[in-house]
């Protein structure tokens, strides 16, 4: 195990942290063995890892009894068995899943829950361009590749017309997105668009393949067998996929009982793209709810700048002579919130804002972290609404 970027540690979180990453690229190696011939030495090298983070005569000590490890829940291993039971599931995730054909594939705590865990093990993995970047970078250097790509000589409008452009256009037909970032001047990040992922490709009887975007997020939902939804659970609406006589393209129906949305169109895979996994799982995602806070705070008559002064935090709201700093923080997992809010805590004056499904978070982060002001987004549009509220009747009142 040479090259290391994380050296061992004494601090079991920093263990457990370890040891999760060393699972997830353990399990995306073994997904994708039929086509990466290097993929079992990277099994090989995350049992070393997980060894390490265990210590002597604990976990999985060969690659096989790894990878039997990974079609269990990961709470059966010692060194997470402990965990807090808070951790929003990180106990039950499961990371490898049958594929319906005899063998194994990730499943979708992996990129929904997991990724979020991961610390850089190795400097051998950069080099390997196969491994996702989920799968070896944390978040916020995943983030920071992209943003910097995007904008450009530390030019704020460039910035924000690229992210807006990655965030409501994460997928789609190849052509059309062309068009759009010719149109509006957006600059992508290095890898641009890619070929839809196959987990997200439904086969029809001809052998054409089709996609569906998701209805929050727009990049491709997982297609299980006739099953269709996005990877990411708070984005929780369900579709069954079937084919009907005389259509064109496979058809939706909705099987689950949220709130209404509109249901999707098939579009074929051919000439289709979508941005890396990673972007979209760590920009595309909270970007999605930033924006649509936006458009609510707008509706409500407030002036909203987002990601100012080059992402120094999310949003600038002003309303009535009275201004919020947002920073949005949409984590799966709390414990991972609390434990980033504590290392690296939002600027002064700047508020945590949590979107409306992750609400139920926050007596836990204000909890934990009593300095830093926690604000959901429905609490935030109730005060908007108050101010709006005002303002309206001193109108009135000066009529």
């Amino acid at each position: 195990m040479s090259g290391l970027v994380a050296p061992p540690s004494d601090d079991m979180s920093e263990r457990r942290r370890r040891a999760v990453t060393a699972m997830l690229r353990a399990a995306y190696a073994w997904s994708a063995r039929q086509a990466r011939p290097e993929a079992m030495r990277e099994v090989a090298r995350m049992t070393g890892f997980v060894m390490e983070a265990h210590g002597p005569g604990s976990g999985p000590v060969t690659p096989l009894a790894l990878v039997d490890a990974l079609r269990r829940p990961l709470g059966e291993l010692p060194i997470l068995g402990s965990t807090d039971s808070s951790d929003d599931g990180l106990r039950d995730a499961v990371l490898l899943e049958p594929d319906g054909v005899g063998g194994d594939r990730l499943s979708a705590p992996a990129l929904d829950l997991l990724c979020e865990h991961v610390v850089p093990l190795d400097a051998e993995a950069d080099g390997q361009g196969w491994l996702p970047s989920w799968t070896r970078m944390t978040a916020d250097r995943i983030r920071a590749r992209a943003f910097a790509a995007m904008a450009g000589p530390k030019d704020q409008r460039l910035y924000e017309t690229s992210r807006k452009f990655l965030i409501e256009h994460p997928a789609g037909r190849l052509q059309e997105l062309q068009i759009g970032v010719s149109e509006t001047g957006a600059r992508m990040m290095p890898g641009g668009y890619r070929p839809i992922p196959e987990s997200s490709l439904y086969r029809t009887r001809d052998d054409g393949a089709w996609w569906w975007p998701c209805p929050d997020c727009r990049w491709p939902m997982a297609v299980t067998r006739d099953q269709v939804q996005c990877r990411y659970r708070p984005h929780s609406t369900v579709f069954r996929a079937a084919e009907r006589r005389g259509a064109k393209s496979p058809e939706l129906t909705r099987v689950d009982e949220g709130p209404a949305v509109k249901t999707p169109v098939a579009l074929s895979a051919v000439g289709s793209g979508c941005v890396g996994q990673g972007v979209w799982r760590f920009i595309v995602v909270p970007g999605a709810s930033e924006l649509r806070i936006a458009a609510q705070l707008e509706r409500l008559g407030a002036d909203v700048e987002m990601w100012p002064e080059l992402d120094a935090y999310d949003l600038h709201v002003t309303i009535g002579g009275t201004e919020f700093r947002l920073d949005v923080k949409e984590y799966r997992s709390p414990h991972r919130l609390i434990t980033d809010l504590r290392a690296r805590p939002p600027r002064a004056q700047v508020a945590v804002l949590l979107p409306r499904t992750h609400g139920h978070q926050a007596e836990a982060v204000a909890t934990a972290l009593p300095r830093i002001e926690v604000l959901t987004e429905q609490r935030l549009l109730r005060k908007v609404r108050r101010i709006k509220k005002t303002i309206e009747e001193r109108k009135d009142g000066d009529r």
